[in-house]
This record gives C-alpha cells, sequence and structure tokens, in this order.
C-alpha cells in the first residue's frame, strides 16, 4: 500500500539555504579582507620605504663609522 504524505520535503531546501549561507560568509569575509588591506596599505608602503632605506642607507654608514 502507497501512503501519501502532506509533509514537504524540506532535506533539498535546507541544503540549498546551507549553501547560500556558506557563500554569502566566504563573500563578506572577502570583502572584510579586502577592506582591511585598502585601510592598511599607505602604513604598509610607509613602513616598507622606512625599514628599506634603513637597511640599505643607515646601517652601511654606522658600519662604516665603526670601521667594519
Amino acid at each position: 500500500m502507497v501512503e501519501i504524505s502532506n509533509k514537504p520535503i524540506v532535506s533539498g531546501i535546507r541544503n540549498a539555504s546551507d549553501d547560500a549561507e556558506y557563500s554569502s560568509k566566504l563573500i563578506a569575509r572577502e570583502g572584510k579582507l579586502f577592506a582591511g588591506l585598502l585601510a592598511t596599505r599607505v602604513k604598509g608602503i610607509a613602513l616598507g620605504i622606512c625599514i628599506a632605506l634603513l637597511l640599505v642607507v643607515v646601517i652601511p654608514y654606522i658600519a662604516m663609522f665603526c670601521g667594519l
């Protein structure tokens, strides 16, 4: 005998909503990361230039004055 049920099958809908939720969280995480990178790019460039000048200019002069 075949049983007929009026209950909806929600497993497909649940899987689709879980996939959409996961995708939206990934997109939000990527957006936050990109915004953080944009916010700190000027500071990072300035810090990188300072470190490069320190390594290329200042340290050799200190070594030259110390007789190394």
